[in-house]
């Protein structure tokens, strides 16, 4: 509990870690000010996707490798939240190569011990796990290789080209789980999701590590709900006030200055957290580091008429669709991020390539129909749908930024970095959030030690 001398804390950023960390800390006993361009609670994290009310629609689980249950945990001490926020992705990831069988890959006990099992004999298995435990180590510029090229179009034309079931599902989970092309991804920062440790490669009785977050969850309840506490702990919400600059001596943050002309000056025992994405921190505070490029995330909704009895992914190597989330009443869809935007002419024609894709992706894996679910109406072979071009919010992790990662401090004494650009021993996600809330946490209640 914070004691009456305390001094206050000043967040900047009210996204899900800023909104999550002031809630906790308003909880202990602190006073906590939550300062934000837009509105603190509002969701703009999944995937950079547009989650507001009105376009729901648009919003795609987030599945992710948390296999400490961090998400989980966090949400856990709020009762008031449905425990099915969060829930064990029961994914499937469709590979094809040459004339070899589709290899069905279920992530519900982690993609590298799935890779492991589907080997035949002792020694192949042994030299995948070799393999997967040894890229956790490589240079940060061993790239991802794609067995596609970027302006592909039809996979099956190219499936004599050689390959393994082990390098698709890498290059797809590297668009999938970062919203980047693959070859743009190192193999460690891959390697620190798929095999974390070799304790957890070698347990006999292995609990789902990659789980999904619902969107619609987290919009309407989960961040209403903080909200609610935050306030009742006695918050201060400051909406609409972007950060400008921070004025400082050597040792300290002395004034935070916003765009419309305000000023906070601070006290010599207040605290400022930054929970800003890579970009707008570099501007805030340039001495942090370099400022990544964006990741884009490329993502088409079909509506669909009869819904879905439970969630359902499936992430495929395929050289236009890449990931599917049967979702309620909507059929979300990411698309190929090397996938050139030169060629989406005709928006029909395109949806239309893309529904025929994604119907033979889920009878192949998934067993479904989509066709006996859809109502074209006016006869244009597919449902309606919605193509969203936005940018995602992990960055693009090229070998500056990830050496740049493992020096990352905050240049004053009571500046504080909170997000999932900072935990170094795990890949950008909410895992990484979550892990980063807990970190500064720790490090706010030492400083009002």
């Amino acid at each position: 509990m914070a004691s009456f001398a305390s001094g206050s804390i000043h967040v900047i950023g009210g996204g899900l870690g800023g909104s999550a960390l002031a809630t906790c800390m308003a909880e202990d006993g602190f006073e906590v000010t939550l300062y934000d361009e837009a509105e603190p609670f509002e969701s703009r994290w999944t995937r950079g996707m547009h989650t507001a009310a009105e376009s729901q629609h648009a919003a795609e689980p987030e599945v992710f490798y948390d296999p400490q249950g961090l998400v989980e945990g966090f949400f856990a001490q709020y009762p008031e939240i449905p425990r099915k926020l969060i829930r064990p992705a029961h994914c499937v990831m469709g590979l094809k190569r040459g004339r070899r069988k589709h290899a069905i890959v279920s992530l519900d006990q982690g993609l590298s011990r799935s890779l492991i099992s589907r080997r035949i004999g002792l020694a192949a298995r042994a030299y995948t796990a070799l393999t997967l435990f040894q890229q956790r180590y490589a240079s940060e510029e061993s790239r991802v290789e794609s067995t596609l090229g970027s302006s592909t179009f039809d996979a099956d034309d190219k499936a004599h080209q050689p390959g393994t079931y082990h390098r698709d599902a890498l290059t797809v989970l590297a668009e999938v789980l970062f919203s980047m092309p693959a070859h743009k991804c190192s193999k460690a920062l891959l390697a620190r999701v798929l095999v974390p440790t070799l304790r957890e490669m070698l347990r006999r009785h292995h609990e789902p590590v990659f789980s999904a977050v619902d969107p619609i969850i987290l919009n309407d309840i989960a961040l209403p709900a903080l909200r609610e506490r935050f306030i009742a702990a006695g918050g201060n919400i400051k909406a609409r006030t972007k950060l400008g600059d921070i004025d400082s001596t050597s040792d300290y943050a002395t004034d935070l200055l916003f765009e419309d002309d305000s000023q906070v000056v601070l006290k010599p025992d207040d605290a400022v957290v930054l929970a800003l994405h890579p970009g707008p921190l570099c501007d805030a505070v340039p001495d942090i580091g370099i400022t990544p490029a964006p990741a884009r995330r490329l993502s088409m909704a079909f509506e669909i008429r009869k819904p879905f009895v439970e969630p359902r992914a499936l992430l495929a190597g395929d050289d236009i669709v890449r990931a599917i989330y049967c979702t309620r009443r909507h059929l979300q869809v990411s698309l190929n991020s090397s996938l050139p935007l030169t060629a989406i002419q005709n928006a029909n024609q395109f949806a239309q390539l893309v529904w025929q894709r994604c119907e033979w992706l889920c009878d192949q894996y998934l067993n479904l129909d989509l066709q006996a679910r859809i109502d074209t109406g006016d006869n244009a072979g597919h449902p309606k749908h919605l193509f969203i071009n936005a940018e995602a919010p992990f960055p693009e992790m090229t070998p500056g930024m990830a050496a740049a990662r493992q020096h990352l401090r905050a240049p004053w004494k009571n500046l504080f970095l909170c997000g999932d650009a900072f935990p170094v021993d795990q890949a950008p996600g909410p895992a990484a959030l979550f892990s980063s809330v807990w970190d500064v946490r720790h490090q706010l209640e030492r400083f009002f030690a």
